[in-house]
């Protein structure tokens, strides 16, 4: 998991390249995207390297340099025929710069060149180098089995059966496999729609889809667990039955009912699992069996290849979710084949190094999963099947890339222990179970990790259900509670951010934003800047809909849709469009803190123009309350309504004067509370019934027919522009409910909270300018500072001055959000010459900077300072650029004031006093 190597990446949507001369059509939507991205801080070295796919160039000639002219040191790598690209070995540390070109033709001249990206290799880096193609294959077994184990490792792999987790495993497989001996071979599968006579997402069909997929597991699982007996024990007599299931199975009509154009999943299945028992088998099959069950795999695999590697070839669209886990699977039977037949070289050769560069095309190198908890699960596990197979074959480690090493945050944050309900995307409704734990213990095994191990075990003893149970664990290793980890994160690839009362409690408070890059394509869903809150082991504020199957009416008309979530819509529930990479969201910051977390999301492009600004900032004033504040705008003419959404399972009730409403599910309540004068006059909807976009009903079928849930709005008057400020208390229902009281001045809105807490929102036009990072600098004089991004600071009670959406102030603690300046009795406390988010307080200094920014902050006092992910200590001096380029910071000290040049995205501080006598 690696949670003490810094990481972070800028999302795709901060980006302001241009690429010019690059056709606009392959710059837009689910293409390949330029990676690594502008801003990317890495600890994989090197990192993978892509750009869009040009059908019809004959070349691509990619290039790095170690400044943006190209000037100086620089690698070329020239005649490429692919458009992604991994190093076969490491590069040298420190900031990066590449750029890209192609051409159509030999005879033609070159494109221009791409946009030149920045990408920084921490100095705490994991070498990653990708041998060629050729040399992995000559690494791989050449004999049986390949697939978890290999002739050197089989004894060992044996007697894992003998004792421990791996004997739960393989005790549960062998009864199932004795209950199973004597059962008839089952016949090629029926379908009923076989003529495809009715639409393939009506209700019939797709019961029928899943009735034929139940089938086609049902026997693939009893193949499987008797070729797994057979592998451990060599038992003649389950051998046998393993082999006349698998013969029958390769005797089904691939152009039948398990053909690719009847269901995709069904079709793979019967290819892939097939290979593996044929892996495990090897020894029992005759010659001309193996070529049967060849033959099978290498006609189904042809389809996989035409669908995926030619029509719409994975590198091209690599944001394809059946299409990116075929390529696995497609890679998996080329290594189960490699020797025995001469196609599975080029199957390997097509699909292998593709996967190796995009693992995962939903996340990156932060370990998030932008489908959401649901999709993490399922297509997760389906990674490491491959991933597997090339380690037990002895090609490459894919745990050792980046993705793979920080995963494990993931679950720890998203879908922790205790959670209710998964968060974002389709399937969301599944609570952590056997998947998540699953993955959890294989991630605690590779990385000798005992937080992952803990994380598994909290979740409680599942079922060890899979076969990969039986080695996805480590006895040995104890379960640590990962009480080193913040209680929040940034996930930036992705977009995704969790805020915690307390990660170990499985009754803490959680909530969850999204604005992310990924749009509201696939599995995702059009809810940027929306949030999700758990509290108590309820789900209060919910993402509502439900997935009851893909594209059914229910879940395109309602569940897909931005008014399902608790987010923004406008006039008469208008919102982001859905289906759409382009409808993308961007958190611009987030900071964490023993007091005051802050985010900040805006998903004003995700809008398509509807609206102007849509900038949500979320701020926990810990350990109980959130306030929610959105800057809303609209150009049509005579305003537009902003309908500020929220939506519960059970019980939602607005109060008397239409200002808050309050939730309860289970023992738990949330009290929600609108804030300031701009939310009077407004009005209130409360609907318990699911409307599609034309304001028909559309319930969920399958298994949620009948399932109601309760879907509310706060309206406002018709206006030009908004700011919506809401708080958010979740209590024991029976308990004390967390109190805020409210002040309001001159374009200032001052909330109080307990112990001491003030939080001062700007409700004031023009207070912020996100994203227009300015090249100025921090003037010297706190007194003249106008925001050097070019927004006014607001004057609010108790000596506060700020430029930013908001500011908070308890004790010795302050916090600035998404802005320039933060003044208390004509003290500078913070200025920046970029829109930054800040904490600083107790010896904890967060900075999250919308760009490379100089930050000056109030230090009368000599400090120390150092790095919170591992604390190491951070000289101060030295040349700036240099220190920006090796670690991303540079600091002095002088006159009272600690300035720090910081790179764009998260960074965390550890602030300790000079001791008396030391100089810095």
């Amino acid at each position: 998991m690696c949670a003490n190597k810094k990481e972070t990446e800028c999302s795709p949507a901060s980006i302001t390249t241009m690429d010019d001369g690059w056709p606009d059509e392959v710059l837009r939507n689910a293409n390949m995207p330029f990676r690594p991205a502008d801003g990317l801080a890495t600890t994989q070295n090197p990192p993978d390297f892509s750009w869009p796919y040009l059908p019809d160039a004959s070349e691509y000639h990619l290039q790095l340099g170690r400044t943006a002219s190209m000037d100086g040191e620089r690698v070329e790598v020239e005649g490429l025929r692919t458009n992604y690209y991994n190093f076969d070995r490491t590069l040298d540390e420190g900031a990066w710069f590449w750029r890209v070109r192609y051409r159509l033709s030999p005879a033609e001249g070159w494109s221009t060149w791409s946009s030149v990206r920045r990408f920084r290799i921490a100095e705490e880096n994991v070498p990653f180098p990708v041998p060629p193609i050729d040399d992995m294959m000559a690494r791989m077994e050449k004999g049986h089995p390949r697939v978890w184990t290999n002739p050197g490792d089989l004894e060992a792999f044996r007697s894992r059966r003998l004792s421990g987790s791996g004997k739960a495993v393989f005790d549960r497989v062998y009864a199932s496999v004795q209950a199973d001996l004597g059962q008839p071979l089952p016949p090629d599968p029926p379908f009923p729609y076989m003529d495809l006579n009715i639409s393939s997402v009506s209700p019939e069909f797709v019961k029928a889809l899943q009735e034929l997929r139940a089938y086609a597991d049902k026997t693939l699982d009893r193949l499987l667990n008797a070729a797994f007996v057979y592998l451990l024990t060599g038992e003649e007599r389950i051998g046998a039955f393993a082999k006349a299931h698998l013969m029958n199975v390769a005797a089904w009509d691939p152009s039948g009912s398990t053909q690719f154009g009847i269901n995709d999943q069904v079709h793979r299945a019967v290819a892939y699992r097939s290979a593996i028992a044929y892996d495990w088998l090897y020894d029992l099959l005759s010659p001309d069996e193996r070529k049967a069950v060849q033959e099978m795999i290498k006609t189904r695999v042809a389809d996989l290849i035409d669908k995926y590697l030619v029509s719409q070839p994975i590198y091209q669209y690599p944001f394809d979710s059946h299409g990116w886990t075929i390529i696995g699977y497609i890679g998996l039977m080329g290594t189960v084949l490699l020797h025995d037949i001469p196609e599975a070289e080029q199957w390997i050769r097509r699909s292998v190094p593709a996967f190796i560069n995009l693992l995962p095309p939903w996340g990156g190198e932060d370990g998030s999963w932008s489908q959401g908890t649901g999709y993490w699960q399922w297509s997760s596990g389906s990674n490491k099947e491959l991933m597997d197979i090339l380690l037990s074959a002895g090609a490459i480690n894919l745990y050792e890339k980046a993705f793979s090493r920080h995963e494990g945050l993931y679950p720890i944050y998203m879908f922790p222990h205790g959670s209710p309900t998964g968060v974002f995307g389709n399937d969301s409704h599944y609570t952590p179970s056997a998947y998540s734990t699953r993955l959890l213990n294989r991630m605690a095994q590779a990385y000798r990790d005992p937080r992952l191990k803990w994380a598994a075990e909290a979740i409680g003893d599942m079922p060890r259900a899979a076969l990969q149970d039986y080695f996805y664990r480590d006895d040995d290793l104890p379960a640590i509670p990962p009480a080193d980890l913040p209680e929040g994160r940034w996930f930036p690839v992705t977009g995704l951010v969790a805020m915690h009362s307390d990660l170990l409690d499985r009754e803490r408070i959680s909530l969850y934003f999204k604005s992310s890059p990924y749009g509201s394509y696939s599995h995702s869903q059009a809810d940027q800047n929306g949030f999700i809150l758990h509290a108590f082991g309820e789900a209060l504020a919910i993402k509502s809909g439900v997935y009851d199957y893909y594209n059914s009416v229910h879940h395109r008309g309602f569940t897909k849709r931005t008014y399902s979530a608790n987010a923004i819509t406008y006039d008469g529930r208008e919102g982001q469009p859905i289906d759409d990479f382009d409808a993308k969201g961007q958190v611009l910051g987030f900071v964490h803190h023993p007091i005051f977390d802050a985010v900040s999301g805006d998903a004003t492009a995700a809008y398509m123009g509807g609206l102007t600004r849509a900038v949500r900032h979320i701020v926990y004033v810990r350990p109980s309350m959130y306030v929610v504040i959105d800057e809303l705008a609209a150009d049509r003419p005579g305003g537009s309504e902003f309908e500020w959404n929220l939506h519960a399972d059970d019980k939602l009730e607005f109060d008397a004067d239409g200002l808050g409403a309050t939730i309860e599910k289970g023992g738990a309540g949330l009290r929600v509370r609108l804030r300031g004068r701009q939310a009077h006059d407004g009005r209130t909807v409360l609907e318990k019934a699911y409307l599609d976009p034309e304001g028909a009903e559309v319930p969920p079928v399958a298994g949620f027919v009948g399932k109601r849930q309760v879907h509310a709005a706060f309206v406002t008057p018709k206006a030009n522009a908004a700011v919506i400020a809401a708080t958010l208390a979740p209590y024991r229902l029976g308990g004390d409910i967390p109190q805020a009281m409210e002040e309001e001045f001159e374009g200032v809105l001052k909330l109080t909270f307990g112990q001491g807490a003030s939080l001062y929102v700007r409700t004031a036009a023009g207070g912020t300018a996100e994203g227009a990072a300015s090249s100025a600098a921090v003037p010297d004089d706190a007194a003249s500072v106008a925001g050097a991004d070019g927004a006014t600071p607001v004057t609010g009670p108790d000596g506060i001055r700020f430029a930013g959406a908001a500011a908070a102030v308890k004790g010795d603690t302050f916090l600035l959000v998404s802005g320039t300046l933060l003044e208390k009795d004509g003290v500078a406390l913070a200025r920046c010459d970029v829109p930054s988010t800040i904490v600083l307080g107790d010896g904890m200094l967060s900075i999250s900077a919308q760009g490379d920014a100089r930050v000056v902050l109030d230090a009368p006092k000599p400090i120390l300072l150092f790095d919170a992910d591992g604390g190491k200590a951070i000289q101060p001096g030295g040349e700036a650029e240099e220190n920006m380029n090796r670690r991303g910071v540079h600091w002095t000290q002088s006159a009272g004031r600690l300035t720090i040049r910081t790179e764009r995205g998260q960074r965390t501080f550890l602030i300790a006093d000079m001791p008396d006598g030391e100089q810095a």
